[in-house]
């Protein structure tokens, strides 16, 4: 109701006219609004009680969705885990459309992502003068003289965005305070993801993804020139291998020499033998790019008569080197150098007949090594190198043997005959004859021993009852129809069966939940039969109610045993409620699924609930859509006039007050007038006296 316009009351009259306006009003609301209002509240309550259905209806139609599918309820995929090992080498799970049987697995490889590692540079942020080009993926990547370590990582991952990616990734992992090193990483698992081909300035092998290889050669001891059959051959020059540089006679020296050259300079070489036709060959193979040295005009001669090429990212192996020896007067030793009298870095050692040099160290592998020699007469640098590579008891022995070898520059260089990580080290003491000890020093590591290849990309491998998939992921789709593996471990020779069966468990579980979700329908029914309800004797109602009755009805002729829901377990009670006997059902199931699939399927009981469920829920003709739109319209409709009225009593309101107070205001003025009268004849009669 309208709040007063005014609280007052006849100062003249006496009369209480708010009480009469408030009466007056409350007649007129009882008339004109509250009718309206009440019509309100019904359809309101009428609202809340088809939407509440609509919700239960909603959740019987996802119920009948879920038996209408083929293989309702699922299939159950199971495997053993491997008997050989007990892990799991994978999992597996099943469609609704999947075929029961067992089926033999054996997973081969597993597919993996690539995942190339470069050298180490001293400093990631600094410019490494290197300029060029090389390709990931077919995608040219430029490098300019002031790019760091950072802003070619950079360059790669912006070449990786846009509409056609690379599909590589760049990292870098730190070593030390500033070093670090790049690593390219492939984005998708499986074989030749990530491709890396070298262009100018040799710029994948000056980072170390690739190493540098030379044209076949037909032997490694003849010298190259004779080997290669190049009758006019340059003169000897130098040759840059990484940042070191060795002297090439093509007209002497062989891949072996040439390697040992290398090898000892402190750099790294080796020589592969490949199938050439019918034939054996060679390829000299060196860590890092081999170009020509700029201040020999012979040099790039030799570099094309080599055919140096960029090579594979094969592995790096470890090499430690001691300090610089010299003979008693300075001179740079050689294998012949006699051990007494040596110097290291220039400093005397005071090494004599009698004394003896132990070496300690650790094999690539973290293996332990001890063996000393006794300084005799005669005794040379040639046998401190035989000591240390001895097959028994130095670093030849073991499996993982490693190799010395004495430079140009005085070194003894120990070479990691293994690539990859690498703890290989070494150091030399000396004990002379008179018990005092000393130091020739312990080894610093010249190349670190690492594998570019950190993750070999490959495609997953698997046999299925002895046929053979190879595919680019761990999860295969295709081996098995509407099963899906899902690769973790491969293990080769073992083959475990995969069993496809039908989920009972599952099954009756969804054939549980329509039955719920129908009860719950039926038990709101009731409740709204119940005089005073909402829906009370709403016949659109009731039909939809008996619509979903009728679905229970539905048989399947073509099925022979199970052609009707109440020999599959479905049965209505006295009061309308559907029980259901979860053994009976999957005793049905087990003994004719097929049939129970058509009785729950398309044209049987899940079809029927889906067709009832759809037609009185569908947006725009379902029966519930229907109602909530028409009692939308007409509350819009009651709303409007419940307003008009307001407004009209508002006004009549009003119109009272006014009516009120001009009475009040006349009867004042008839007051005042009467007290004036009064006083005049009190006057007159005074007068008279």
């Amino acid at each position: 109701m309208t709040a007063p316009i005014a609280n007052f009351s006849g100062l003249s009259s006496g009369v209480q006219w708010n009480d009469i306006v408030d009466t007056l009003i409350k007649a007129e609301e009882a008339r004109l609004v509250t009718p309206i209002t009440t019509r309100l509240d019904k359809r309101t309550a009428e609202r809340d009680a088809w939407t509440k259905f609509r919700t239960m209806v909603d959740k019987l139609n996802d119920s009948a969705r879920a038996v209408r599918v083929a293989g309702f309820g699922g299939y159950l995929a199971t495997a053993p885990q491997s008997p050989v090992s007990g892990q799991t080498l994978f999992g597996a799970t099943a469609s609704s459309l999947a075929e029961p049987g067992r089926y033999r697995v054996e997973v081969l490889q597993l597919a993996e992502t690539a995942k190339l590692g470069g050298k180490t540079v001293a400093d990631r942020t600094a410019a490494l003068n290197l300029s060029g080009d090389f390709a990931i993926n077919g995608t040219s990547i430029a490098i300019d003289a002031a790019d760091s370590l950072q802003a070619i990582r950079d360059k790669i991952n912006t070449a990786n965005s846009g509409a056609t990616p690379t599909g590589v990734s760049a990292s870098i992992i730190n070593d030390g305070a500033t070093g670090g090193r790049l690593v390219l990483t492939s984005a998708t698992p499986g074989a030749d993801r990530l491709s890396l081909t070298d262009g100018t300035g040799g710029l994948a092998r000056e980072l170390g993804f690739l190493d540098s290889r030379s044209k076949p050669i037909s032997s490694t001891t003849d010298a190259i020139a004779a080997a290669l059959g190049i009758a006019v051959y340059p003169p000897p020059a130098s040759i840059r291998v990484g940042d070191r540089l060795i002297t090439v006679d093509l007209s002497t020296d062989s891949i072996a020499s040439i390697v040992s050259k290398i090898n000892a300079a402190g750099g790294q070489a080796s020589s592969e033998m490949e199938q050439f036709g019918d034939e054996t060959r060679y390829r000299l193979v060196a860590d890092g790019n081999v170009t020509a040295d700029a201040d020999d005009p012979n040099s790039q001669a030799v570099i094309d008569a080599l055919g140096f090429g960029a090579g594979t990212a094969g592995a790096v192996r470890q090499v430690v080197a001691s300090g610089a020896l010299s003979d008693a007067g300075g001179t740079t030793v050689t294998a012949g150098t006699a051990l007494a009298g040596l110097q290291l870095d220039g400093n005397a050692l005071g090494l004599a007949n009698g004394d003896a040099i132990n070496i300690r160290g650790v094999r690539g592998d973290g293996t332990t090594v001890s063996v000393g020699i006794k300084i005799d007469p005669g005794e040379t640098v040639q046998d401190l190198l035989d000591k240390i590579n001895d097959a028994t008891t130095g670093f030849g022995s073991g499996t993982r043997t490693a190799t010395a070898s004495l430079g140009p520059d005085g070194r003894i260089r120990l070479a990691d005959n293994t690539g990859g990580s690498s703890r290989l080290s070494f150091s030399m003491d000396i004990v002379r004859a008179d018990g005092t000890t000393g130091s020739m020093g312990s080894s610093s590591v010249e190349t670190a021993g690492r594998t570019r290849q950190l993750q070999q990309g490959q495609d997953a491998v698997i046999r299925v009852d002895g046929a053979e998939f190879v595919r680019t992921t761990n999860n295969i789709t295709d081996a098995i129809p509407n099963v899906t593996l899902s690769l973790t471990a491969a293990e080769i020779g073992t083959a475990v069966d995969l069993d496809i069966s039908r989920d009972v468990e599952g099954a009756s579980t969804a054939a549980k939940a329509l039955v719920d979700a129908y009860n719950e329908v039926r038990t709101y029914f009731d409740e709204q039969r119940v005089l005073g309800a909402p829906l009370y004797g709403n016949t659109l109602f009731r039909g939809v109610v008996d619509s979903f009755t009728a679905a229970l009805r539905t048989e399947v002729a073509e099925n022979t045993t199970y052609s009707r829901p109440t020999l599959a377990g479905m049965v209505l009670d006295r009061n309308g409620s559907l029980t259901f006997n979860a053994d009976t059902f999957r005793e049905a199931l087990n003994a004719a699924p097929q049939e129970i699939e058509a009785l729950f399927g398309f044209t049987g009981l899940g079809g029927a609930f889906v067709t009832a469920t759809a037609r009185a829920g569908s947006l725009g003709s379902g029966t519930i859509p229907t109602q909530l739109q028409t009692i939308a319209e007409s509350t819009a409709t009651l709303r409007l006039r419940e307003s008009d009225a307001r407004r009209r009593l508002e006004a009549r309101r009003e119109a009272l007050v006014t009516q009120f107070t001009q009475m009040e205001a006349a009867l004042s003025r008839l007051n005042s007038q009467s007290s004036a009268l009064s006083g005049l004849t009190a006057s007159l009669q005074n007068s008279r006296r």
